[in-house]
């Protein structure tokens, strides 16, 4: 059995960008809605989906079905995935990287009637470039568990107790640093793990193991204490809360 040394592991964190869409309109024709995905990388960009509406559809339920026809397009599914919440029609790239300028979600009358175009889509999160922590001495997690629910009856055939799987726990990842608050990674600045705990921003977390085995992981920053003893080195103990499924390798 090969055995690995746990040193060289590290943790990067990024965020991963958010284009929006707002769909304005209800339909007043039968017929196609064109949406128009724009991205760096993506194959086939600009790329164009069609979406069937019907008469008396409304924006919101426009945005339901454009979720469905674009994650069902595999050039789109491999760069991105769509959401939507309301008329608010979400595009979120898969990993986090530098911000794309050219990312845009784009939506006309293709066939259909009574859409107010829109050539533009509002850049909801500017993507974040996942950076190595900094002079992380320790990386716990995640706790990833199962839930059970027992289900045991009066009238089964034997007397052990019966359970059925319910929620999968994603847990939490726990890291423990040479705290310098300066260094960039730290900070309260633009992209320090400080400033993604205090601002609530979604972060991409990217756990790399030797052998370069990656883990990702949608995510919170949701501790950072530091500790400060007389005789020793400044330090923190930081807390990431996985939000979402994980992509294990």
């Amino acid at each position: 059995m090969t055995k690995s040394s746990a040193f060289g592991t590290s943790l990067a964190v990024g965020v991963r960008q958010v284009e929006c869409a707002v769909i304005v309109g209800t339909i007043t024709g039968n017929g196609n809605a064109t949406f128009t995905m724009t991205m760096a990388g993506m194959t086939g960009s600009p790329l164009a989906t069609s979406v069937a509406v019907l008469q008396n559809d409304t924006p919101d339920t426009v945005a339901t079905k454009a979720v469905t026809a674009l994650n069902a397009v595999a050039n789109f599914n491999a760069k991105c995935v769509a959401s939507c919440s309301g008329a608010n029609l979400y595009i979120t790239a898969l990993l986090a990287a530098a911000n794309d300028a050219t990312m845009n979600m784009a939506y006309t009358n293709g066939t259909c009637a009574g859409l107010t175009p829109d050539a533009t889509s509002d850049n909801t999160r500017a993507g974040v470039d996942a950076v190595n922590v900094a002079q992380v001495t320790n990386i716990s997690g995640p706790g990833m568990t199962l839930d059970t629910e027992d289900v045991t009856t009066h009238d089964q055939a034997t007397a052990f107790e019966e359970v059925v799987a319910t929620v999968l726990r994603s847990g939490e990842v726990t890291l423990d640093i040479e705290y310098d608050p300066n260094e960039a990674t730290h900070s309260a600045s633009a992209g320090g793990l400080i400033d993604y705990k205090e601002n609530k921003i979604p972060v991409w977390l990217e756990l790399t193991f030797p052998g370069a085995v990656v883990w990702q992981f949608p995510a919170f920053i949701t501790g950072f204490e530091p500790g400060a003893p007389h005789d020793g080195a400044l330090t923190a103990s930081v807390t990431a809360k996985i939000s979402g499924a994980p992509t294990l390798a």
